[in-house]
C-alpha cells in the first residue's frame, strides 16, 4: 500500500490496524493476512463508491479475498448501492440496532465477482442438551493477562482459524483456560463494554480421537458466559469456520443461532472457507429482541 494517506496505527503481524484519511474520506481498516481479507471501520463520510474503488484497488494489489464492514441498517443501504453485499446480520451488535455484514469477494485475478458474493451453503446443526457439570480432573482458571492472552492466540490461531474481529487488541481480553492431564483448553473472547457485546472464540477445537473434548469445551464456554454475563455483557457472537462441525456444535449446544453465513472469510488448511456467525441473546434486559434474519 504505497498510498502516502494509509497510515498503520498498529505494528505489522498477521493483523495490521490502518487508517486512512483523504479529502471527506475517513476510516480505519483492518488488514488480516492469514485470511487474506479486510474488515472496513467506516465513519460515514465520504464519497461511497470512491471508498469501494480504494478498497477493489487494495484487494488486488493484496491478493485479498474479501472486504467486509459491520454497519447499521441505514449504512448498510449505501454499501449495497456501491455492489457490498449483505451476508447477514449481527443482533443488538451496536446496544441498542443490529449490524450488518456488508461484504464484496474477489477472484483469484483481484476482479470483484459479478452479482455479489455468492451464497454459503452449510450444514443445519440441531442444538444437542450442552455439559454444564464440570468434568472430573479439569482445572479451571479465568484469564485477563494480556501477555498471556496474546501467546495463546499466537499459539492457537491456526488450528481454530482465529480471526480477531475489532481495533487495538489482535487477540481475547479473557479468556478461560481449563487443564485436564497434561492436555490445555481455551475459550476466549474479545469484550466491548461500549457496545455490551463480545465475540466468543473456542481457541481449542474438540480433537478428532477424544470424545471427551466437546464436553470439556462446552462446560469451559459456559463458565466464560457467565462471567460475560456478570459484566453485564447483553450479547455474544462466535464466528467459526464452516467446516470446523464439532466447535459449530458447542455453540449451537449451548443455545447461539445462525444469523450470518460468511462466504469465503476463513482461509483454512485447504484454502478459503466460508464461516457460519453465531449469536446469543445473555442479557433479556438488554438489547433489542432478536430478529430472524436467516
Amino acid at each position: 500500500m504505497a498510498n502516502q494517506a494509509v497510515q498503520a496505527t498498529a505494528p505489522a503481524g498477521p493483523v495490521e490496524e490502518h487508517y486512512y484519511r483523504r479529502g471527506d474520506i475517513d476510516f480505519c481498516f483492518l488488514l488480516n493476512r492469514p485470511h487474506l481479507n479486510l474488515r472496513v471501520f467506516d465513519y460515514r463520510v465520504g464519497n461511497y463508491q470512491q471508498k469501494r474503488d480504494f478498497f477493489d484497488r487494495i484487494a488486488r494489489s493484496e491478493g485479498l479475498k474479501k472486504v467486509f464492514t459491520v454497519v447499521e441498517k441505514q449504512d448498510s443501504k449505501s454499501w449495497r448501492s456501491v455492489g457490498f453485499s449483505r451476508e447477514g446480520a449481527i443482533p443488538g451488535y451496536f446496544r441498542t440496532a443490529d449490524a450488518y455484514v456488508m461484504s464484496r469477494v474477489y477472484t483469484e485475478d483481484g476482479d470483484p465477482i459479478q452479482g455479489g458474493a455468492p451464497k454459503l451453503t452449510a450444514p443445519n446443526l440441531s442444538a444437542k442438551s450442552p455439559n454444564l457439570t464440570k468434568p472430573r480432573g479439569l482445572s479451571v482458571e479465568i484469564v485477563e493477562d494480556v501477555a498471556r492472552l496474546s501467546k495463546v492466540a499466537e499459539d492457537y490461531a491456526s488450528p481454530a482459524l482465529y480471526a480477531p474481529f475489532r481495533r487495538g487488541m489482535f487477540h481475547p481480553d479473557i479468556a478461560v483456560h481449563g487443564k485436564q492431564g497434561k492436555h490445555d483448553f481455551w475459550v476466549g473472547a474479545e469484550t466491548d463494554s461500549s457496545f455490551g457485546h463480545a465475540k466468543v472464540d473456542i481457541m481449542t477445537p474438540p480433537r478428532a480421537a477424544k470424545d471427551t473434548d466437546p464436553a470439556v469445551l462446552e462446560f469451559l464456554a459456559q463458565v466464560l458466559l457467565d462471567e460475560l454475563l456478570r459484566r453485564e455483557t447483553a450479547s455474544v457472537f462466535s464466528l467459526i469456520a464452516a467446516d470446523l462441525l464439532p466447535s459449530q456444535q458447542i455453540i449451537a449446544n449451548l443455545g447461539f443461532k445462525v444469523t450470518a453465513r460468511l462466504t469465503d472469510h476463513i482461509v483454512g488448511p485447504e484454502g478459503f472457507v466460508g464461516g457460519q456467525l453465531w449469536h446469543r441473546r445473555l442479557n433479556a434486559n438488554q438489547g433489542p429482541k432478536l430478529p430472524s434474519f436467516i
